[in-house]
């Protein structure tokens, strides 16, 4: 199934409760706006200086919320009908080393709203599949701090390595995949119009900030690999790719 089931959800949802004309927009991704097309040089939280030659990122998908969902009350589902007014499919494959803007799979819809709330969805296709192989992430680079260097490369990806265990065998569903794919409450403030342009930019800087190089094992051929997995610089490398803060920046235009 792929994410197309989701339209039904916003158009049904935001003509019920607004009475909203609809819209189409343009929408368009890339990496951040001072990249260069080449290695990008920052330090990291963990006062580590790192070299980025390669960061590959997927984007799946990117609704846009009039209110930002609702906290506590237990675990809330992946799509909340009634709060979407915009949604645009990507199936992006994206250099961040790069500042060039990549036209979505197609054009955006949504409604004449405001929006508060972004979601950016990291999937290859269906955001409920057990298991997604899609490389999210694909980077590499050199770390340093002092004098010690570590040489590294990462994939993330965000499948079964990713599903929490359940806690309660009666509720076998309390922690749904869908949930480790969607990174919400990424703060917005514009309204849509008709033949806008929603642009997205994914910066992996503020990718890095938990990463603590030291825990990395060498590999036989002498580089750093940081696994794809939960805990230690993985899990720290996944929570940034996560993060609805310094790293998903999105604007919008009228034309």
């Amino acid at each position: 199934m792929r994410l197309l089931l989701i339209a039904m959800y916003l158009l049904a949802g935001c003509n019920d409760t607004t009475g909203s004309g609809l819209v189409t927009f343009a929408a368009q991704a890339g990496g951040p706006s001072d990249a260069t097309g080449a290695a990008l040089d920052f330090d990291t939280g963990l006062g580590y200086h790192v070299h980025l030659t390669r960061a590959r990122f997927h984007l799946g998908a990117v609704y846009l919320n009039m209110t930002r969902p609702s906290s506590g009350g237990g675990e809330q589902p992946c799509v909340e009908p009634g709060i979407y007014v915009g949604q645009a499919f990507a199936n992006l494959d994206l250099d961040l080393l790069s500042p060039s803007l990549s036209d979505f799979e197609s054009r955006g819809q949504g409604t004449f709203n405001h929006a508060s709330e972004a979601e950016v969805w990291l999937t290859g296709g269906d955001i409920n599949a057990v298991d997604d192989s899609t490389p999210i992430l694909d980077v590499a680079g050199t770390a340093s701090k002092g004098s010690q260097t570590w040489p590294f490369s990462a994939v993330v990806t965000i499948g079964q390595n990713r599903a929490l265990p359940i806690q309660n065998p009666a509720l076998p569903g309390e922690n749904p995949i869908c949930h480790q794919r969607i990174v919400n409450l990424i703060p917005i403030d514009f309204t849509l119009t008709d033949g806008g342009t929603l642009a997205v930019r994914v910066d992996p800087r503020g990718m890095f900030n938990g990463v603590d190089f030291t825990t990395l094992m060498v590999s036989q051929s002498g580089d750093y690999p940081i696994p794809d997995q939960p805990g230690g610089a993985g899990g720290a490398l996944y929570k940034g790719v996560r993060a609805n803060s310094g790293v998903y920046q999105l604007s919008w235009s009228d034309r």
